[in-house]
């Protein structure tokens, strides 16, 4: 039997690479004879060719890494190194608590060490490259502790929390791990943009003048507070604009990147600002939540099914009879990948259909014309892919592709 998972979870390995091999070639290989009209106009010969480009020089480097990082899972788990790395925190502490803080531990520093390089290269080299990148050597480092710090403290007292209630009743361990985990979903969610996102951008309030007094004008129509709109300063990591909405009841707020305000019209911008606002009204956070929930029970129960089992330990190249929840834990991960691959899928769908769905209730305020200008824009601004893969775009994309978009939204506003 142990012999039998290791290889269904070696299998799972090696499937996962190939198809993530398949899926970023299948995307880079793709280039129509003529794009279609509707979108031939967001690029000029020059900037196309330089897209183009700057798709080849992520792909490669995304297929390098996956490489990398597939043969070093690969290489740890043949060699029993989750096992050995389970001795290693059992002789520091025989708290089972402090065991699993430990184990992952050491694995989100190995992880941290295996990516690292390549977040450098793809900021300071590519990003660099093209125009894209205006973050300091400084911020990046700085940027990289306050995550370490940010997932060593809440990471550090979930994984606490959880692993807690597990050893208090593993029987009805999934229903009180769930129940903790809606508690911190809502909280994230309510206090994300004034808790976490302050420590990484500055935020102030939207300034007077004439893009204030029509977003006034927008926001009040709807009932929305203006109180509740913010600039963020992308612009000191990344010229990339961006908008997006976050929370709910009193602290829902929608930030927009400096970016956005110096490259798009004030009606493109508003228009941008229904979309965002569309979220809010069709409750798409409380969807997503809803959803997320469903997915954490359904994974909670299927592991407190097998939370105890002790060849899964055996299969993770722990000795002895005895479970050890961490290493079941990620033999759990490992096991399921190939069902969270297809949820995933699935959230992707889900997600652009709420992506539709906002940009409906934009065309719907009469924001149409601006809303296909200002995502014409916002994608020439980021070199976005006019037209992955169909397959590549199912798989991996949660917001529709320009070309879909752009056409559904003509639909929506029959006036374009």
């Amino acid at each position: 039997m142990v012999s039998t998972f290791f290889y269904i979870i070696i299998g799972i390995l090696i499937f996962n690479y190939f198809f993530s091999i398949f899926l970023e070639r299948l995307n880079l290989k793709h280039k129509p004879q003529q794009l279609p009209e509707i979108i031939a106009d967001i690029y000029n010969n020059e900037d196309y060719r330089k897209q183009e480009c700057y798709e080849i020089a992520k792909t490669k480097l995304s297929l390098f890494e996956i490489s990398a990082s597939s043969f070093i899972v690969v290489v740890f788990f043949s060699l029993k190194g989750f096992g050995i790395l389970q001795g290693i925190v059992t002789n520091i502490t025989q708290s089972q608590i402090l065991q699993t803080l430990l184990y992952f531990g050491i694995l989100s520093f190995i992880t941290l060490i295996i990516s690292l390089p390549f977040s450098y290269y793809d900021k300071f080299i590519i990003e660099e490259k093209y125009g894209f990148n205006k973050s300091t050597k400084k911020l990046f480092l700085v940027d990289t502790l306050k995550n370490i710090l940010l997932t060593a403290i809440l990471g550090g007292i979930i994984l606490s929390i959880i692993t807690w209630l597990y050893l208090l009743n593993p029987n009805i361990f999934w229903i009180t791990a769930l129940v903790v985990i809606l508690i911190i979903s809502l909280l994230m969610n309510a206090l994300y943009s004034v808790v976490i996102l302050p420590l990484f951008n500055k935020k102030t309030p939207l300034p007077e003048g004439d893009l204030k007094n029509k977003v006034v004008d927008f926001a009040s129509s709807i009932g929305f507070s203006i109180n509740n709109i913010y600039l963020i300063d992308g612009s000191k990591r990344s010229s990339k604009a961006n908008a997006f909405f976050t929370g709910f009841g009193r602290r829902k707020r929608i930030f927009l990147y400096d970016t956005l305000t110096e490259k798009l019209s004030d009606d493109e911008i508003v228009a941008v600002l229904a979309h965002e606002l569309g979220h809010y009204k069709k409750n798409h956070i409380w969807v997503n939540l809803g959803v997320g929930i469903v997915q954490s029970a359904l994974f909670l129960y299927l592991f407190g099914i097998i939370s105890q089992s002790t060849i899964l330990t055996e299969v993770m190249g722990a000795k002895g009879n005895t479970s050890v929840f961490y290493l079941n834990a990620i033999c759990f991960i490992l096991l399921i990948d190939p069902i969270q691959t297809i949820l995933g899928v699935l959230m992707n769908i889900l997600s652009r259909k709420m992506e539709y769905s906002a940009d409906k209730y934009a065309c719907s305020t009469g924001m149409g014309h601006h809303l296909i200008s200002a995502l014409k824009k916002l994608t020439s601004i980021n070199y976005s892919n006019l037209t992955p893969h169909p397959f590549y775009a199912l798989v991996t994309y949660s917001h529709p592709p320009i070309y879909n978009r752009i056409k559904a939204i003509m639909g929506y506003s029959k006036d374009i």
